[in-house]
C-alpha cells in the first residue's frame, strides 16, 4: 500500500522526520480497521526510507484520537460482543523482530527508528493505546487524554498495562487505569506519561524539532540498537543485557556511523548522519 492508497491517514516527510497523521477530523479521528492497516504501512514506509531517521504521530485538526469508533462499538454492543476483522495485506515485521513485538499495536516498538506521538488534542481510548505504543509522546498543555477502559467496563487493552507501567511506574499507571482521570497535558507531565507539555501554538514546530535532533544527529545504527535494548534487554537478566552490549559495541565500532561520529567529536560538533554527505548541495 502506498501513501496515494491512504483514505484516513496523511503520509508527508519534510526534514528527515516521517509525519503519520490520523485523518478523519469529522469523526475527531476515531480509530478504524482501515486506519490501522495505513497505519501499519505508513510505518513500514518510514522505517525502510533511508532519509527518514524519525517518525511524528499526530490528528488532523484539533483531536489526537478519541478513541475507537462509536459506530462500531455500538454494533459490537449490538452483536454481543462479537466484530468483524479488516481484512487487508499487513507489512512484514521487520526480520530481527522477537514474537513479543509482532503484533499490530507493539510494532512502533519493533522498529529502529524513534517515533514521537503528538497529541494535538483528545486522546483516549484507542488513542491511548496507539500514544503508549510510541517511544515519546508531547502533549498540548490544556489536553484532555484518559486511557476510558475502565469507564466502558473493558480491560487495559493489547498489553497497555505492561506498557503503560513501564512509562510511569506502578502507582501511576493504577491511578490513570484505575481512577479513569481525565488529564490536563500538564498533569499527564506531571505522572510521567508525555514528556513535555507545550501551548497549542507551539506543539508542531517544538515536536518537529525534537524529532529532527534525532533523525538528523543520531546514528540509525545507534538508535535501533539502542531501541532493543531498553525494550528487551532492560528487563531480562543483567548477565544477558551486558554481554550483548559488548558484543554490539564490538561490531559497531567497525562500522561507518561510528567513524561519522568520531570525527564530529574531534571538531567539537554535532555528528550528522542525515541528510547524508551526498545530499547536500
Amino acid at each position: 500500500m502506498q501513501p496515494d492508497d491512504f483514505a484516513e491517514i496523511i503520509y508527508t516527510v519534510r526534514d528527515n522526520v516521517a509525519t503519520v497523521t490520523l485523518n478523519r477530523p469529522q469523526r475527531r479521528n476515531a480509530w478504524t480497521g482501515r486506519m490501522a492497516v495505513e497505519y501499519r504501512w505508513a510505518l513500514y514506509r518510514a522505517e525502510n526510507d533511508p532519509d527518514v531517521g524519525a517518525i511524528v504521530v499526530t490528528g488532523s485538526g484539533d483531536t489526537f484520537c478519541a478513541g475507537a469508533d462509536m459506530q462500531i462499538l455500538d454494533e459490537v454492543d449490538e452483536n454481543g460482543g462479537a466484530y468483524q476483522r479488516v481484512a487487508a495485506d499487513l507489512p512484514p515485521f521487520p526480520d530481527d523482530a522477537p514474537s513479543s513485538l509482532r503484533h499490530n499495536h507493539t510494532y512502533p516498538l519493533a522498529l529502529g527508528k524513534p517515533t514521537v506521538a503528538a497529541l494535538n488534542g483528545p486522546c483516549a481510548g484507542a488513542g491511548f493505546v496507539l500514544a503508549c505504543f510510541t517511544d515519546f509522546r508531547i502533549s498540548v498543555d490544556d489536553n484532555k487524554i484518559t486511557a476510558s477502559f475502565a469507564g466502558l467496563g473493558l480491560p487495559a487493552e493489547y498489553g497497555l498495562a505492561w506498557t503503560l507501567t513501564r512509562i510511569v511506574g506502578q502507582q501511576n499507571a493504577l491511578e490513570i487505569l484505575l481512577a479513569n482521570p481525565v488529564m490536563s497535558g500538564d498533569r499527564a507531565r506531571d505522572l510521567g506519561f508525555v514528556r513535555t507539555s507545550v501551548g497549542a501554538a507551539d506543539l508542531d514546530d517544538h515536536v518537529h524539532e525534537f524529532a529532527r535532533g534525532m533523525a538528523q544527529h543520531s546514528s540509525p545504527a545507534a538508535l535501533k540498537v539502542i531501541k532493543r535494548q531498553v525494550y528487551l534487554d532492560a528487563w531480562g537478566d543483567l548477565e544477558t543485557a551486558y554481554e550483548r552490549a559488548v558484543t554490539d559495541m564490538n561490531r559497531m565500532v567497525g562500522e561507518p556511523d561510528f567513524s561519522v561520529g568520531l570525527r564530529a567529536a574531534r571538531r567539537r560538533e554535532r555528528a550528522r548522519y542525515l541528510p547524508r554527505d551526498d545530499e547536500v548541495d
